[in-house]
């Protein structure tokens, strides 16, 4: 497949045999020369620095006024605790803020399992030990705060955001990236004679609060809208303002849907991407009356097709006035 008389790869696969939801392989081939590395720098800088997560934003022991204080009858004093808790993966798709719970009156290791954690919020690596109770008698009460959010928040910025500011409420440093680390190797690819294309593996771990794949699928997203954006630069003539009334808005807006859905629309004639139209092809759905007849499930079925692409493909239905089967 050639796009400008460049080769656009041919291949674009997981290793099954390794993938799971902390850690995948993706290998994409062949790539003109250059187009590795510059794909793999993109994808990296993107999935460690611009992914949003959950993380703990401040934490509160009963007991304990600042991370200095001492507690009776716990191994591990205020600062190890604090950093368990910061070890924890948190998947959370609220807005507000989340409340992890933790109650314990019995001696014994006490890990992130033992978390009560409120709807929308999960722990995904419940082994995360964050506190051992030595002595019979002695409680231990911790309350972690956790927000969604994106990059680094040190302790002062939250302070400064107004957070902190009662007594026994201990601020941490947040690290929202969900991605733990990203390698990525360029090897050459041999298309009929010429061996100088270029052959990207990329290494993804996770901390298991977004997959491998939704990972590369969320920074490719990103990206896509930039490029859009200066892709659209200059290219659009101003139209002339025309003033209506809200009545006759209203009726031209639903005309259109009606319209829309009323007509059967080839997948490469809307402005949805041509690597989703070749994915949801690959199912043998070319149409936006095939794509609608279609559920969520049978659509994440497809290979190459997660949650990101499901958010994509709803939003082209919604501006059809169609919608997914139930």
């Amino acid at each position: 497949m050639e796009f400008m008389k460049l080769h656009l790869p041919d291949i674009i696969e997981w290793d099954s045999e390794t993938l799971s939801d902390v850690y995948g392989r993706m290998t994409v081939t062949a790539l003109e020369r250059g187009f590795g590395r510059t794909l793999g720098t993109a994808l990296r800088r993107v999935m460690l620095s611009s992914l949003e997560g959950a993380a703990a934003v401040s934490v509160s022991i009963k007991g304990a006024e600042h991370e200095f204080s001492v507690l009776s009858g716990v191994m591990e004093d205020v600062p190890d605790i604090i950093l368990n808790v910061k070890s924890l993966s948190v998947r959370y798709d609220g807005e507000e803020t989340a409340q992890l719970l933790l109650k314990a009156d019995k001696p014994g290791v006490y890990t992130g399992a033992s978390f009560e954690c409120p709807e929308g919020a999960a722990i995904s690596n419940p082994d995360q030990v964050i506190a051992e109770i030595t002595d019979s008698g002695t409680e231990l009460e911790i309350t972690v705060d956790v927000e969604r959010g994106k990059g680094f928040v040190t302790q002062d910025e939250w302070y400064n955001t107004g957070k902190g500011r009662e007594i026994g409420t201990i601020l941490v440093d947040s690290w929202f990236c969900p991605v733990k680390k990203v390698n990525f190797e360029v090897k050459s690819a041999r298309v009929g004679d010429r061996t100088d294309y270029d052959r990207l593996s990329i290494e993804v771990t996770t901390d298991g609060s977004i997959s491998p794949k939704d990972a590369i699928e969320n920074a490719t997203r990103i990206l896509m809208r930039h490029f859009e954006m200066v892709l659209g630069i200059g290219l659009e003539e101003p139209v002339p303002e025309i003033v209506e009334s809200e009545e006759e808005e209203a009726v031209e807006a639903t005309t259109s849907v009606a319209e829309a859905a009323a007509e059967d629309v080839d997948l490469a004639d809307t402005d949805i991407s041509k690597r989703y139209v070749k994915i949801l092809s690959a199912g043998g759905i070319t149409t936006i009356d095939q794509l609608a007849a279609k559920t969520e499930s049978e659509l994440l079925e497809l290979r190459n097709f997660g949650a990101a692409s499901l958010n994509v493909v709803k939003e082209l239905l919604e501006t059809h006035g169609r919608s997914l089967a139930e």
